[in-house]
């Protein structure tokens, strides 16, 4: 199982103990595992993060990645602060991803299949909207993982929009936009 199918697993657990939706050992299981005190619980990171996506707020974002960068894509390709602040300021790239759909590269579709849409699209204008959080320690780093799942007919077969925090000594900085 790649780190993708592993991480794609643990938001599903995560949704279903937020939603009250599990089985009993998997939501005792799940959130024995996830109760650590950090600055920030990871709910009120979800909550506050969401929120800056929803609004649109780059500049918010902005303030969690740190100045080492994040990694972005399904390559995990790293991208420095100054990349990511550099293509918020041009609107294009990560920001046409979180933010614009309209702007996004992406293939012409002749076929009327559904469009792709930034994630502020997926979380404002779905029919249904659920988020969650976990945290989890990996290889001695405390990570939060925020989750949201989507329906959305309008757009591409997306359901889950995730994205990895890693908490450092200034609070929690993004780690990866998958």
């Amino acid at each position: 199982m790649n780190w993708v199918s592993r991480l794609l697993l643990g938001s599903v657990v995560s949704i279903c103990v937020s939603l009250s939706a599990c089985p009993p050992a998997v939501a005792q299981s799940a959130s024995s595992s996830a109760g650590s005190e950090s600055s920030v619980p990871a709910r009120t990171l979800e909550r506050d993060f969401f929120a800056a996506i929803r609004s649109g707020d780059s500049n918010r974002v902005l303030s969690w990645i740190s100045q080492r960068g994040v990694n972005v894509g399904p390559q995990g390709e790293h991208r420095t602060r100054e990349e990511v602040q550099q293509q918020f300021l041009a609107r294009r790239g990560l920001y046409c991803r979180l933010f614009d759909s309209s702007c996004i590269d992406a293939p012409i579709r002749l076929d009327n299949s559904a469009r792709t849409c930034s994630d502020r699209d997926l979380l404002t204008h779905s029919a249904s909207v659920r988020t969650a959080s976990s945290e989890v320690t990996r290889n001695g780093v405390r990570q939060a993982i925020l989750v949201a799942e989507v329906r959305n007919d309008q757009c591409a077969s997306q359901r889950l929009i995730d994205f990895i925090f890693n908490l450092e000594a200034d609070g929690w900085k993004l780690f990866s936009i998958p």
